[in-house]
This record gives C-alpha cells, sequence and structure tokens, in this order.
C-alpha cells in the first residue's frame, strides 16, 4: 500500500500529504534549502510511520523499502522537520530519543514509563489553563511546550518492576 492509499480517512490524506509538502517546501525555502527527491521519500517514509519512532527505526525502514536516502541526510534533515513543526522530538525515559509525526494532530502531552518505555498520549485542558497562566504571571510569551511525565505505568505497577 502507498503512502497516499494508507488514508486517515476523516483527515483526506491526500490533502494531508499535499499540504505537508507544499509548507515544508515552503519552509526549506526560508532557509536557502531545496525538496530534493532524497528529502521528498524521508519526508513520505517519515509520514507512514505509526506512532513514536526513532532514527533507527525510520533508518531500518529506509533500508527495507530500499530508499535512496542516507543516513547523513536523515540526521541533518530530521531537525529540519522539528523546526518545521512536522514531527516532534521526545526524550523517553534513559535518553531515548523519539519522534512522533505531529503534523495533522491535536496536541498532547505525553506519559512514558521508565520500564517498559509505554506511552500513554493525553490532553487536559485544565493542565493547558496553568500552563498559560504561569506563563502570562511571569510576563512569558508562551508558543510552544512539550510535557513528558515520567514513571511506572500500571502494568509495570502490578508486575512490581521498579524501572531500570
Amino acid at each position: 500500500m502507498s503512502f497516499l492509499e494508507s488514508s486517515r480517512p476523516c483527515l483526506g490524506r491526500n490533502t494531508v500529504a499535499k499540504d505537508v509538502f507544499k509548507s515544508f517546501a515552503q519552509h526549506l525555502k526560508r532557509h536557502g534549502l531545496r525538496l530534493t527527491e532524497e528529502r521528498k521519500g524521508i519526508l513520505n517514509l517519515i509520514l507512514s510511520m505509526k506512532g513514536h519512532f526513532s532514527a533507527e527505526q525510520i533508518l531500518n525502514k529506509i533500508k527495507k523499502d530500499e530508499l535512496a536516502a542516507s543516513r547523513a541526510t536523515l540526521y541533518r534533515l530530521l531537525p529540519v522537520l522539528v523546526e518545521a513543526e512536522v514531527i516532534q522530538q521526545s526524550l523517553l525515559s534513559e535518553g531515548q530519543t523519539r519522534y512522533e509525526v505531529t503534523w495533522d494532530k491535536d496536541h498532547h502531552d505525553h506519559l512514558i514509563c521508565k520500564n517498559c518505555n509505554r506511552v500513554i498520549e493525553f490532553q487536559d485542558n485544565t493542565i493547558e489553563i496553568l500552563q498559560r497562566e504561569i506563563a502570562s504571571k511571569y510576563g512569558f510569551k508562551l508558543e510552544h511546550h512539550v510535557m513528558e511525565l515520567v514513571g511506572l505505568c500500571s502494568r509495570c505497577q502490578k508486575s512490581g518492576s521498579s524501572g531500570r
């Protein structure tokens, strides 16, 4: 199944893909860069990934899909995709860097199990309001935030795991 065929029906995958590519091409142009075939291929592959993923998982998929893209290009492209707000970087427990596509997703925060690395996404308006109030109290203009709460998930608590 191609990227454009593996749709999220309610969002119209063709429209989302076109919007991402158009916006990303404009972002690159503003920074004096071009949307090369190699970058298009990596972006297409990343947009097809589900959940939270590592650079190594992207590299494995590049190899599996026989995509003509280098490790160096991927590692140079990841921060650009973060800056363009196509993906978000998260630092999971034990310093593991993960990414997730955030282009067409509502804002959310994470609960991260330090034992099994399970990630639970949640959204809580009370927390969002409190963050804005705190920023305002200190005269800070809040533009973006990432909240990651690290602990033990219910499964690891039940199994008696206390973390690594």
